[in-house]
């Protein structure tokens, strides 16, 4: 039986940098996370927009939340030449969009149910369209986790579950390349179900 199981949710942009508008003379760009699918970027901002890590304690019945906003990079470019024209704009959007809504341990604490919702737009570029997911989800004892769910189409999320000091394991990844989706299509799409039984 587990005494701890934490639940690592992330969204975050798999490029260096992407192109979220431009004209005839202009680029503008965001900094991504330049990463694959990874658990531990705990202390890591720059390596996600948004997270969500959760701690379940079987011996004290406590359903821990912690929240996290990475920090925002804007660049301007010329379109022809990619010359900087300006210095970088950087913001820093607050963690009060990503809550854990609800939580609690069944009676006999042989589970904890809790519920994550996450809506944080961009803070240099206001209004634009935030990042999504909302999640229900039970961690039981044994070390299952049941996940169900929905995030946007853009940018890549990942759902991790980590049993004691045992090694992550991966419960959904999602990368927004491998659907065809882009900054422009994705932000607006709500629809990417999750549902994960990981015993």
């Amino acid at each position: 039986m587990a005494n701890n199981v934490s639940v690592r949710i992330t969204a975050f942009i798999p490029d260096e940098w992407i192109t979220f508008m431009q004209t005839s003379a202009v680029k503008i760009l965001y900094k991504g996370n330049n990463r694959g699918f990874k658990y531990e970027t705990e202390n890591e901002p720059d390596k996600w927009k948004l997270c969500s890590h959760i701690n379940v304690n079987f011996l004290a019945k406590t359903v821990t939340h912690y929240a996290g906003v990475g920090p925002t990079t804007e660049r301007t470019v010329d379109i022809k030449t990619n010359e900087i024209l300006r210095p970088d704009i950087t913001g820093q959007a607050s963690s009060d969009g990503v809550r854990m809504t609800s939580s609690s341990f069944q009676a006999n604490g042989d589970y904890a149910d809790f519920t994550l919702k996450a809506a944080v737009n961009i803070p240099t570029f206001n209004p634009s369209p935030d990042i999504d997911w909302e999640y229900n989800v039970r961690v039981y004892k044994t070390g299952k986790v049941t996940v169900t769910g929905k995030h946007d189409a853009y940018p890549a999320h990942e759902v991790w579950k980590k049993v004691d000091s045992s090694t992550p394991v991966s419960l959904h990844t999602y990368n927004p390349k491998d659907h065809g989706e882009t900054v422009y299509t994705g932000l607006i799409k709500f629809n990417q179900n999750v549902n994960v039984v990981q015993g």
